[in-house]
């Protein structure tokens, strides 16, 4: 009895995910050729200089390679994503 539950129960899960699989779900318009994205500290790693906090970054090594030192950010103006994103953009840029 509790094979014949199980199989069933199985069966009914296999029915509901290739219905949601063939469903094509929202027709949505066209992507947007570019991402805003806001407060991750993977995208937007800002200014600290001023808050209390354990992790600073207004000391050498950070912005060893900007004009006058420091700038209290732990990146020189690239971040995570400008990374993974150089590879399909640099024809664009110059």
């Amino acid at each position: 009895m509790v094979a014949l539950d199980l199989t069933i129960s199985m069966l009914a899960l296999i029915v509901v995910v290739f219905s949601l699989g063939l469903w094509s779900g929202v027709q949505g318009a066209a992507q947007a050729p570019c991402y805003f994205v806001f407060g991750d500290s993977l995208v937007d790693n800002g200014n600290n200089n001023q808050l209390q906090s354990l992790g600073r970054a207004d000391y050498l090594t950070y912005g060893i390679d900007f004009p006058g030192g420091p700038l209290g950010r732990f990146s020189n103006g690239k971040t995570t994503f400008d990374a993974i994103d150089y590879p399909y953009t640099r024809n664009n840029t110059g």
